[in-house]
């Protein structure tokens, strides 16, 4: 599963330039990203709240690359 890093990596590039914007109506994604836990670039879902959300959400950036 070689694509998971490059997932996890393409979100954090969007969270750190700022591309995202979330509606404070979708606290169950807000809360999932605050809470997000990665050990290296494998997400710890253990301690990530919601993480079928964060999982979508990664998936959905799955076919863009941010550098």
């Amino acid at each position: 599963m070689l694509y998971k890093p490059n997932m996890l990596s393409n979100l954090d590039a969007v969270l750190s330039k700022g591309y995202l914007a979330i509606d404070k109506k979708y606290d169950k994604l807000i809360t999932s990203l605050r809470t997000a836990y990665a050990k290296g670039l494998t997400l710890d879902k253990q301690q990530t709240s919601y993480d079928d959300l964060i999982d979508g959400f990664r998936l959905g950036l799955k076919p863009f690359t941010f550098k």
